[in-house]
């Protein structure tokens, strides 16, 4: 038979070691499709209100890898580092002539909606200010170890065109 204070030590460390198991899991909550998006809106998106260009530091197609990689899936973030390393070298724009998040190269927005449309599609709707007119941007998501990753963005002015097949192109 065990002593009083044995029995408090063991109930104790057991209830230290469940509150130990369980914080992680509910910090660690899985961020979902749309969420991601979100999160990738919040901390880029004052591109869209700043007059003056780098007044907030860079737009995200400027980022460091380890940045980008927190958003786009392995192949994107490569393209993206690819086309600023020739924009570097040639000190001018290689592929990538817009902001990714606004497809404009001077993005003003107003009532920017966001929702997953389906299955690995998050669709960000916003108007332009002068002209009323709304812009739709699909971004495809896909799994990457455990944690969404943005693997390309539709654009859906001109086309349609794909942020990957963009950069992709043989760079001028």
């Amino acid at each position: 038979m065990l002593s009083t204070a044995a029995n408090r030590f063991i109930m104790i460390a057991l209830t230290t070691l469940t509150i130990g198991w369980v914080n992680p899991a509910i910090a660690a909550r899985a961020e979902t499709e749309a969420g991601l998006v979100a999160r990738l809106y919040k901390d880029f998106a004052w591109q869209a209100i700043a007059g003056q260009p780098g007044l907030f530091g860079d737009d995200i197609a400027h980022q460091g890898r380890s940045t980008l990689e927190r958003y786009f899936a392995p192949p994107l973030t490569d393209l993206l580092v690819k086309d600023q390393a020739c924009q570097l070298k040639s000190q001018g724009i290689c592929n990538l002539e817009v902001d990714l998040l606004f497809d404009s190269q001077d993005p003003r927005v107003t009532d920017l909606e966001l929702a997953t449309v389906a299955p690995g599609r998050v669709a960000v709707v916003f108007k332009d200010p002068t002209n009323d007119e709304a812009t739709k941007i699909e971004f495809l998501v896909a799994r990457v170890a455990g944690k969404w990753k943005i693997a390309d963005i539709v654009y859906g002015k001109h086309g349609g065109w794909s942020l990957t097949k963009l950069l992709s192109k043989k760079i001028p």
